[in-house]
């Protein structure tokens, strides 16, 4: 007996159109989750794994470019410091 169920296909599905950037995918996934009776909470964590998934590569090319510009490893903090300076000086 497989565990890959329609409903795990579709939170596979909504995770995949996060990470894809695809607002017509993640209507449409989730309206066939909502049929199939996958609830809310579920949807929800699978858009929290996507969102982990989608931000590990921006977080990586932060410290990065901190590093690159001596700007020290100090993680996330610095990564959001940068992010905000780059974001003022537009």
């Amino acid at each position: 007996m497989s565990i890959y169920t329609e409903q795990v296909n579709e939170l596979v599905a909504i995770s995949a159109a996060i990470t894809a950037n695809c607002e017509p995918c993640l209507k449409h996934h989730y309206d066939q989750a909502r049929k199939l009776g996958v609830s809310n909470a579920d949807m929800l964590a699978a858009v929290r794994m996507a969102q982990q998934v989608k931000q590990a590569p921006a977080r990586a090319m932060l410290e990065l470019a901190g590093r690159l510009l001596g700007a020290g490893c100090g993680g996330m903090t610095q990564a959001a410091n940068m992010r905000r300076e780059m974001a003022t000086s537009k």
